[in-house]
């Protein structure tokens, strides 16, 4: 492959499609993509997860401008599929942890800081962790589990 003259650049989005399964449990059975609507910004580098009462959210993610975001927003799946906004995060951040536990969000680290932060659902608020993370420089693209 010859990559002469190829600028990388990070790609954007904001959009999003959902797998719609049929109704037969057949191992053939496909699905079809259908559109969602979009987002309100352009992400790249934002994680997700599934709130504790089955909304889709997305966190952070640099902009179209490479520049991160503290942008937030969770996506209603009820037939009239649209996006809400929630709080922003306190932390700027792209390529972080981000786990659902108990009614709560957490997200870690990114490639801007080394912050923790904890997304109370019920309350509709965001929480410094009184600590960072153990390191002395940014943790980029980090990973989760949940065990």
């Amino acid at each position: 492959m010859d990559f002469q003259g190829f600028e990388p650049s990070w790609i954007t989005a904001i959009s999003a499609e959902i797998l719609d399964l049929p109704e037969q449990e057949s191992p053939s059975a496909g699905g079809q993509w259908r559109p969602l609507p979009r987002m309100s910004v352009e992400r790249f580098g934002g994680t997700s997860c599934v709130l504790s009462d089955g909304r889709f959210a997305v966190f952070g993610g640099r902009n179209e401008a490479d520049i991160p975001t503290a942008s937030c927003e969770a996506l209603t799946l009820d037939g009239g599929e649209r996006w809400q906004q929630l709080p922003p995060m306190y932390e700027r951040r792209s390529g972080f942890a981000c786990a659902a536990v108990g009614g709560c969000v957490i997200v870690a680290g990114g490639d801007s800081t080394i912050t923790v932060e904890v997304y109370e659902e019920a309350l509709g608020r965001w929480r410094r962790f009184p600590r960072n993370l153990p390191h002395d420089t940014e943790l980029s693209f980090m990973g989760c589990a949940l065990l």
